[in-house]
């Protein structure tokens, strides 16, 4: 956590605005400055009394204010924190892989590989791939995080043989569907794809640093060429207090239902 601005003189006790207000000045001046980033915990209620030299209630009508700003969040038992920006994930903009949705927000991202082997279809992965079972396709698991908080746990399952050298690719520094379609010499066209609620299994919470059974949003996917060839089987965990979905609706036009 990034230090207090030392200033207990920020707050004028004979001046017409109110000290909560002041407060709330304090707090988002070291927002703003980046002295507190997005997910740094602040200080505590008692630690801004001493610091501020002012009551505990000007200090707590300041944090609720924020709160419901939607500048500041407070977990129960470990204090409040910097509310981080929400990511959206808009479904009327086509098909976008995260990486391409995150780059358009303006949000630096880190990818990590935790895992790259080739396998053989099962009856399961053959039926998405649509290819004979005992197929090859290439397996690869990674994590991506924003400022070293890991938001997304992505599982990819590649045809392939459609993607010659796919496993020597740079799955870290290049978009997937940039890869599949330099490879395949087709465009990634259309896709099939579910979202629902799941919780964290041990593995995800563990890469994910939330506890068991945490609200995830898992997204499943089946991605074709422009030829009509699945080329990737996907499943993606993402933290559900980071990501929405946004979409826009529109009226049927009267005389329809």
């Amino acid at each position: 956590m990034a230090a207090v601005q030392e200033s207990s003189s920020f707050i004028k006790k004979d001046c017409a605005k109110p000290i909560y207000a002041q407060v709330i000045d304090y707090l988002s001046e070291n927002i703003s400055s980046g002295k507190w980033g997005e997910s740094d915990r602040i200080p505590s209620e008692m630690e801004l009394t001493e610091t501020l030299h002012v009551s505990r209630g000007s200090v707590k009508k300041a944090i609720s204010k924020l709160v419901n700003d939607g500048v500041l969040e407070q977990i129960q038992g470990k204090g409040t924190y910097v509310k981080a920006h929400d990511i959206s994930f808009p479904l009327t903009e086509g098909l976008i892989s995260f990486s391409e949705t995150l780059k358009e927000q303006g949000i630096n991202f880190t990818t990590e590989i935790i895992s790259s082997e080739m396998r053989s279809c099962d009856v399961e992965m053959a039926d998405y791939l649509n290819v004979p079972i005992g197929s090859p396709y290439l397996r690869l698991e990674r994590v991506r995080r924003i400022e070293d908080e890991p938001i997304m746990y992505i599982v990819n399952n590649i045809n392939s043989p459609l993607a010659k050298g796919i496993a020597e690719a740079d799955f870290v520094n290049e978009s997937l569907f940039s890869i599949l379609e330099r490879l395949t010499g087709h465009s990634v066209a259309y896709s099939k794809t579910s979202f629902v609620a799941s919780g964290a299994d041990a593995k995800r919470s563990r890469y994910l640093h939330v506890e068991l059974s945490s609200p995830l949003l898992q997204q499943e996917q089946t991605v074709y060429l422009d030829n009509d060839q699945a080329i990737e089987r996907a499943k993606v965990w993402l933290k559900s207090s980071r990501f929405y979905l946004g979409t826009v609706f529109q009226r049927r036009k009267s005389g329809t239902r």
